[in-house]
């Protein structure tokens, strides 16, 4: 996505007031789209409210599954819609791609060194052991380890699920001694205690954005 100069699109957690990227699929029989993956973004505000999101460019993901044994030439159809802001205006945006493409031996296309580039800015799940979460006192902690060899010291901190923590707010990341905790205030518009919270931790040390995982019972 590429956006002009003064304006910004929107996050999977878009903070207040924005839209995320959307897409609707159309595929041949017995293709798979997963979902669309976002690389990190920016913390921004739009007047005074607080949100996430990009800047200049914005390269996603998705992972297409055509079915075993398939043969001859697939059309991919996607429709996708965005919101766009600067200070004092927000423009929806939407468009309609289609792809005609052949089945082949997999040889890397001319945009593959590109794609490989934007690949490194999407978020990658990790283990993070028994994670869990607390709020006590008007607080969402998050309580993680990660695999050996990981390093957040100094990383950055971006709640992926909206409505869980104030996306007006740092998130204060520390290191425990049974791992790390990541805390911030409780979204206004909390709908009671969090079911689902999906961190993203880029920057400092760690040699690519990692994503933490917590899925309540």
């Amino acid at each position: 996505l590429k956006i002009e100069p003064g304006w910004h699109s929107y996050w999977v957690n878009p903070g207040v007031g924005g839209m995320p990227m959307s897409a609707k699929w159309t595929l041949p029989a017995g293709w798979k789209a997963g979902e669309l993956e976002a690389p990190v973004p920016k913390r921004f505000k739009t007047g005074d409210l607080p949100g996430f999101g990009y800047e200049g460019e914005a390269i996603y993901r998705v992972d297409l599954t055509p079915p075993a044994g398939a043969t001859g030439e697939a059309e991919l159809k996607v429709a996708l819609s965005w919101l766009t802001c600067d200070e004092s205006a927000c423009v929806p945006g939407d468009v309609e791609l289609s792809l005609k493409l052949p089945a082949g031996d997999g040889a890397a296309s001319e945009e593959a060194a590109v794609l490989a580039e934007a690949d490194k800015k999407i978020p990658k799940v990790v283990d993070s052991g028994a994670a869990r979460v607390s709020e006590k006192d008007g607080q969402v902690v998050l309580a993680f380890t990660v695999p050996g060899g990981i390093d957040l010291e100094g990383s950055q901190a971006f709640p992926a699920t909206p409505e869980v923590v104030d996306a007006g707010a740092p998130i204060v990341l520390k290191k425990s001694e049974e791992g790390w905790t990541a805390s911030a205030p409780k979204d206004e518009y909390a709908n009671g205690p969090a079911k689902v919270y999906d961190l993203v931790l880029s920057g400092g040390k760690l040699p690519h954005p990692v994503t933490i995982q917590w899925r309540g019972k």
